[in-house]
């Protein structure tokens, strides 16, 4: 049975979002930020213009309509216009599928300068960085993963050739070939490398089937025990940082 220890590592890779970046936080930031450049300096004067309100009614609708968009992509689009149309109905806003267009493409624009990390993120990549190679393997752009690192100051511990990302290797997770290519990149053996993500099948199962230990970071964590197995490897469960740092302390 193939076990992590910190003893027997000596590079550890992190999965980007829902590990390391906090998706709901980042929406909401990036959210409020284009909601009020789109607005302006429009005020009605009587104190009614209130962002945040916006933003949690947005977020109820979404909530309503997100069990029938499943499967549904094609959707998606008509569902953001009629959330957003309760939304705004108090204030004087058209909108319509242009605004709403507009609105969302500005928000993909800006969400890696709006990025937030989990809190605890930033400590633990850097107290790792002082022993570990410590990487990122992440499905998506190069580009995007290296504006979000420099954001969020996580560049300061990972550098730039432990940085794997789908777009450039042509690649994707759950790929075994991805994992092996990143421990190879930076001089170890899969063994002696553990894959922390959020993902049983993106970052648990394909590092396990690359040669990899595995966390799984399981912030949900209802009715899982400590550790569950994939394969021949025991994989450890933890449900934030703080867990994390105490088993890299064991």
């Amino acid at each position: 049975m193939r076990r992590f220890h910190p003893r027997n590592t000596k590079a550890v890779f992190f999965d980007m979002n829902n590990t390391l970046i906090d998706p709901k936080v980042s929406f909401d930031a990036c959210f409020l930020h284009v909601l009020v450049d789109f607005a302006g300096r429009w005020d009605d004067g009587d104190g009614r213009w209130n962002p945040d309100n916006v933003l949690t009614t947005y977020k109820s609708e979404w909530k309503k309509e997100a069990p029938r968009l499943r499967g549904k992509p094609q959707l998606a689009e008509k569902a953001k216009q009629k959330c957003m149309e309760v939304a705004l109905r108090h204030y004087p806003f058209q909108v319509n599928e242009t605004f709403v267009s507009a609105f969302f493409r500005e928000m993909r624009h800006q969400m890696r300068d709006r990025a937030v990390l989990y809190p605890q993120a930033l400590e633990t990549v850097g107290g790792l960085a002082g022993t570990y190679k410590v990487g990122v393997i992440t499905n998506g752009s190069r580009e995007h993963l290296e504006r979000v690192l420099a954001r969020v100051k996580l560049d300061d511990y990972i550098a730039g050739d432990r940085l794997f990302a789908s777009d450039k290797s042509g690649i994707r997770k759950p790929n075994p070939a991805m994992f092996k290519a990143a421990a190879r990149t930076v001089g170890v053996r899969p063994g002696e490398a553990v894959m922390v993500g959020d993902s049983w099948k993106n970052d648990i199962s394909g590092a396990v089937k690359a040669g990899m230990n595995a966390v799984w970071l399981n912030r949900a964590g209802a009715g899982v025990k400590t550790g569950v197995r994939a394969g021949s490897t025991d994989v450890s469960v933890v449900s934030g940082f703080k867990e994390l740092r105490e088993l890299f302390e064991t």
